[in-house]
C-alpha cells in the first residue's frame, strides 16, 4: 500500500511539472510559428504591392494603345474617304484617254497634286514634331 501511495505522491508532483514543461514547449513552438507567419505575411504583402504596381502600369499601357488605335482608325477612315473621292474623280474622267491624247497635261496635273500632297504631309509632320 505504501508503494501505491508513494507512486501517487510522485505522480501528483511530476504531473504538474510535466504539464508545465509541455505547456512551455507548446507556447515556444506557437511563438516561433507566429514569427514565421509574420515574415511570410510581410513578403506576401510586398509581392502583392509589386503586382498591383505592375497591373497599374499595364493598364496605362492598354489605355495608351487604345488611344493610338482610335487615332489610327480615324486616320484610316479619313484616308479611305480620300481614296473614294479620288476613285470618283478618276471614274468621272477617262484619264487613260486624256493621257494618250495630252500626256504632258496629265503629267503636270499629277505632279502638281503629288507635290501639293507631299507639302501638306511634311507640314503636318513638322507641326507634330514641334508639339
Amino acid at each position: 500500500m505504501f508503494g501505491l501511495l508513494n507512486g501517487v505522491k510522485v505522480l501528483v508532483v511530476l504531473l504538474p511539472i510535466v504539464m508545465a514543461a509541455g505547456g512551455y514547449y507548446y507556447i515556444q513552438n506557437l511563438q516561433s510559428t507566429i514569427d514565421r507567419l509574420k515574415v511570410n505575411t510581410s513578403k506576401l504583402s510586398d509581392a502583392v504591392n509589386a503586382k498591383d504596381q505592375e497591373i497599374d502600369r499595364l493598364q496605362k499601357n492598354v489605355e495608351e494603345v487604345m488611344k493610338i488605335s482610335k487615332e489610327v482608325e480615324a486616320e484610316r477612315g479619313q484616308l479611305a474617304n480620300e481614296v473614294d473621292s479620288l476613285r470618283q474623280k478618276l471614274s468621272d474622267h477617262d484619264l487613260g484617254f486624256l493621257a494618250e491624247k495630252k500626256p504632258g497635261l496629265v503629267e503636270r496635273i499629277i505632279n502638281k497634286d503629288i507635290e501639293k500632297s507631299l507639302k501638306g504631309d511634311v507640314l503636318d509632320i513638322m507641326s507634330e514634331e514641334n508639339d
